[in-house]
């Protein structure tokens, strides 16, 4: 599911778990990732998110944002959001800044990483 605001600059992102990983023993995993996205949206400089399927089955959730400053403010008040368990650190799988470029590319990996699972 996509919901992006179209933008003129390449977008800031952030990928967030939404399942646990395989034997993970804690409570509230996909609570704790679900509330990070849905706290990202009352955020300055927030564009939307998307949903991706990972490997291992995973579900992650991919928000954007409209300059590094907006994505970085975010993560600040993600720290303090998220409880011990589960940590930020095993919430957040990657951020970086989206060029248009790399989009095919993105599709390619996201397929490899699909089939590298099945």
């Amino acid at each position: 599911m996509s919901m992006l605001y179209k933008t003129e600059k390449p977008p800031f992102f952030a990928v967030i778990y939404t399942s646990p990983p395989r034997g993970y023993d804690g409570t509230n995993f996909g609570e704790t990732g679900s509330m990070l996205v849905a706290l990202a949206a009352a955020e300055p400089g927030y564009l939307g998110f998307e949903s991706e399927y990972a490997a291992e089955d995973r579900t992650v959730v991919v928000c954007y944002w409209d300059s590094f400053q907006a994505l970085s403010d975010w993560l600040e008040k993600a720290k303090q959001w998220t409880p011990g368990e589960p940590s930020l650190e095993e919430l957040l799988c990657t951020t970086g800044c989206l060029w248009p470029w790399l989009l095919d590319e993105r599709q390619v990996y996201l397929e490899s990483a699909a089939r590298s699972v099945a």
